[in-house]
């Protein structure tokens, strides 16, 4: 299905509202800047839908069921074991069913998105992809994997994460299911300017859900090209360069004052003690509190 330059709003609370409407249950739903995770507890049945505007991507969580989709005039059938993913387009009219209770973490990937990564990489058109009913991807079941977690853990997934993920997800479906022949851009480093800027910005900013396209702007660049600029600069992705420097200011506040470790966690943007103690001992080899102590 070619996706156009004009698609259907997606709204996530809609499509929550609907699976409702067939009997499935959701557990969470978390969008931003054109991405979107939901998980479902979903039982025997299935749903249907008009076209979303988003290509929507599901990944088996748990269960093995028979899943049938009827989709752009064809009837699919196949067994999805859990770990599996299924890949549909942004425009299309879609019956679903399958047989047993399962549970499903579905990312949606807005149109307009996969629109802008195709022209920047030649194809004015848009893009066409492949949307295999079933299909073993390491790359997009890790990614939803890890979001999921970290949801988990913090009750939320900040922006900037969020965003990050989904145009790698993005990108790696245009590499991987388009049925049209490019190459992507090369990334260049960016300028010593613009790593200063977005570098103070995130210093003045690091207790706030910053969003990628807030850092994009700060450096003068798109989202897909600042992305993957800032990794070749820096080494690292922008969301990890910024929990990396709210360790470095949180080992500084427990060796220099008395504030609580809650009050610390609290003041640099981690959701609560036990998301900000987990991250600091997988990042320093220690707690919080073991550092503090060693400090003074």
């Amino acid at each position: 299905m070619a996706s156009s330059l004009s698609h259907t709003v997606f709204a996530p609370d809609h499509f929550a509202n609907l699976a409702e409407r067939f009997g499935h249950r959701p557990l969470f739903t978390v969008a931003w800047d054109g991405f979107c995770l939901q998980q479902y507890e979903c039982r025997a049945g299935g749903w249907q839908h008009e076209p979303i505007g988003a290509c929507r991507i599901a990944v088996q969580e748990t269960g093995q069921p028979r899943v049938e989709r009827a989709i752009d005039g064809r009837a699919e059938r196949q067994l999805r074991p859990s770990g599996l993913v299924s890949i549909s387009p942004p425009d299309s009219s879609q019956r679903w069913s399958w047989n047993c209770a399962m549970r499903l973490s579905l990312f949606f990937i807005d149109g307009a998105v996969l629109d802008e990564l195709s022209i920047a990489n030649g194809l004015s058109s848009g893009v066409r992809l492949r949307t295999p009913l079933v299909e073993d991807d390491k790359v997009i079941r890790f990614t939803v994997a890890a979001l999921v977690e970290h949801y988990g853990a913090q009750n939320g997934i900040p922006h900037l994460l969020l965003s990050a993920a989904g145009r790698h997800v993005a990108a790696h479906l245009l590499a991987r299911y388009s049925t049209d022949r490019h190459g992507e851009l090369s990334p260049r480093r960016m300028a010593d300017w613009q790593i200063k800027r977005v570098l103070d910005y995130m210093e003045s900013r690091l207790e706030d859900d910053i969003g990628l396209g807030e850092l994009a702007a700060v450096a003068g660049m798109r989202p897909h090209y600042f992305c993957r600029a800032f990794r070749l600069s820096l080494g690292v992705p922008p969301y990890r360069f910024l929990i990396n420097r709210r360790i470095e200011r949180a080992k500084l506040l427990l060796s220099s004052t008395d504030t609580s470790i809650t009050g610390i966690a609290l003041s640099l943007g981690f959701a609560n003690h036990a998301h900000f103690s987990t991250t600091f001992r997988r990042t320093v080899g220690r707690s919080p509190a073991a550092y503090r102590k060693l400090s003074l």
